[in-house]
């Protein structure tokens, strides 16, 4: 007599009832034996489910279960392939790869065939009896002549339609085991079904969720297209021109100007255009952060690199992988960090804060400042290797007061963008606005623009852009200029009398009287301010409102 340990009881007697030689035929179960078997084949197929986005594996694994512990000799399961119109196995037990193949059917055709059609169940104590079997496989031939063979087949619905079904062939059993073999497949084909639906559904959400990517992808690649690129003067011509070259090659890009002038436009029409167009575009504000937040934001971190960090976690250059990193305000870094940035440009390998493996990857560089480098490397505050790694692609855009042929289109642009986004027709604009618009120093050059449009565009009650839409920093501006001071009035009694003076030394035929003038007044400006700030260039340029680059260019001209 066997002595049942209590933890393994169930489990000796589902072995006892299922491979006792004593009182029961193959194929039969004591009650109590096929209760704890019940029991048993529902917990592991319950737990397949858990899988539901891998169908193929709850199939596979489904049809293990039931032939371990069933003694199932083969079994399928057919799913309706809708643009076939056919039923095709996707999984099976006790077929070849080729019987597998060959099993296919028409709805209605067969008993499984059938079982598709009508939905309703079958159970066959032998099958030689049943006139309907095909054996499309091949697999039953032997069997089918000697007649012992059981057979049971369910239908598979998802919300009231009829999409497959699943079958088994066992050792013959007695009507009785028969109809509790059917009920027991009724149970599984419907955690079956309800694993179809969950990978339906989960693929539905995931496809919607792909076209809108594509969808996003074709909107971003036609929003920064070269030709979206608001460039009427020579200077962004040239910037265009430049970015279009460079946009395949995966050079390194540094882009530098003023604030507001459309850095991050520039890096985008690069990734976009670019061979990388489909990786990521991953954008870091260097600025925003401290070093210690900007490292683990570049780098990642690994688990316990420091109090807080509970989970290993991706960098930005890791996530770009494949793609294109921006880096926004790159003259604010550390030393720290630009020593493992130049690292990363040389050598596109790094590793995590806190970790010892090196992470290798594949990412596009391109890097944006306001600042002037040239002076921090001479102060030491940014390295001079770094800069020369970053520079292999220079990329100046003036700002907008020194091309203020865009200004006009740059309008008309931005009345398109926030007419169409608002729902608003704002179109009449007097010449004294446009006047006040190309006046105006635009300190915070496009993007103030854009803020002054889009706000114009909202407060519009009837669809005319007017001076008392435009902010009081504009209008004021604009009042100052017609009203000068006595010091601004003694500016331009003086200026009058140099210009009377050039116009009457003026030698036809020589360059422009407008040319002269200019060259004069600005040669005398650039001379006076230079001076007063010691000749340091730096200050002369901020002073001037103009940027180092401009400043040096003016000088070489002027011979200063």
């Amino acid at each position: 007599m066997k002595v049942l340990v209590p933890d393994k009881m169930n489990e000796e007697r589902l072995s006892t009832a299922v491979d006792g030689p004593n009182s029961l035929a193959a194929g039969e179960f004591a009650p109590e034996g096929r209760e704890a078997l019940e029991l048993a084949i529902l917990s592991e197929v319950s737990r397949t489910i858990g899988d539901a986005l891998e169908l193929e594996k709850v199939f596979e694994e489904t049809m293990r279960v039931l032939a371990g512990k069933l003694r199932m000799k083969r079994g399928t399961l057919v799913l309706l392939d809708r643009t076939a119109n056919r039923l095709k196995i996707v999984a099976a037990h006790g077929l070849s790869p080729q019987e597998k193949q060959r099993g296919k059917y028409r709805i209605g055709e067969g008993v499984t065939g059938r079982v598709v059609k009508t939905g309703q169940p079958v159970a066959i104590a032998d099958i030689c009896k049943n006139p309907l079997f095909l054996n499309r496989t091949g697999a039953r031939g032997a069997e089918k002549e000697r007649g012992h063979v059981s057979f049971v087949c369910v239908p598979l619905r998802v919300d009231n339609e009829v999409v497959g079904a699943i079958s088994i062939d066992r050792d013959f059993v007695d009507e009785q085991t028969l109809a509790k073999d059917q009920r027991l497949l009724h149970i599984i084909g419907s955690l079956i079904s309800q694993a179809i639906k969950i990978n339906r559904m989960v693929m539905i959400d995931r496809q919607l969720l792909l076209d809108e990517n594509v969808r996003l992808r074709k909107d971003l690649t036609s929003r920064y297209k070269f030709g979206s690129i608001v460039a009427v003067s020579g200077a962004m011509k040239d910037v265009v021109a430049t970015a279009a070259t460079v946009a395949k090659s995966g050079a390194t890009v540094l882009i530098r100007g003023e604030t507001g002038t459309g850095k991050e436009l520039i890096a985008s029409v690069l990734h976009y255009n670019s061979d990388r167009a489909k990786g990521p575009f991953i954008k870091v504000n260097c600025s925003a952060l401290s070093e210690g937040l900007l490292e683990t934001e570049l780098f990642g971190h690994v688990r316990g690199a420091f109090t807080g960090a509970v989970e290993d976690r991706k960098g930005r250059f890791e996530l770009a992988d494949g793609g294109t990193i921006f880096l926004d305000e790159v003259g604010s870094m550390s030393e720290q960090l630009q020593a493992k940035l130049l690292r990363v440009l040389q050598e596109r390998e790094f590793e995590r804060v806190g970790g010892a493996k090196t992470i290798e990857i594949d990412v596009r560089v391109v890097a944006a400042t306001n600042m002037d480098l040239e002076e921090l490397m001479s102060e030491g505050a940014f390295r001079q290797d770094l800069f020369y790694r970053l520079n292999v692609i220079p990329i100046f855009i003036p700002p907008l007061r020194e091309r203020r042929e865009d200004i006009q289109f740059l309008v008309q642009h931005f009345l398109d963008k926030y007419n169409e986004h608002y729902g608003k027709a704002v179109e009449k604009m007097s010449r004294q606005v446009m006047d006040a618009l190309l006046e105006y120093p635009w300190p915070g050059n496009v993007r103030e623009l854009e803020s002054c449009i889009e706000r114009a565009v909202v407060l519009s009650q009837d669809g005319a852009l007017s001076m008392s839409l435009l902010p009081i920093n504009i209008r004021s501006f604009r009042e100052s200029e017609r009203r000068p001071g006595p010091i601004r009035q003694a500016s331009e009694d003086v200026l009058a009398q140099l210009i009377k003076g050039l116009r009457s030394s003026h030698v036809s035929g020589a360059s422009g009287l407008h040319t002269t003038v200019i060259s004069q007044v600005e040669k005398a400006l650039l001379t006076e301010i230079l001076e007063a700030n010691d000749h340091v260039q730096t200050r002369a340029a901020r002073e001037l409102g103009i940027t180092r680059n401009t400043l040096r260019k003016r000088i070489r001209e002027y011979g200063l």
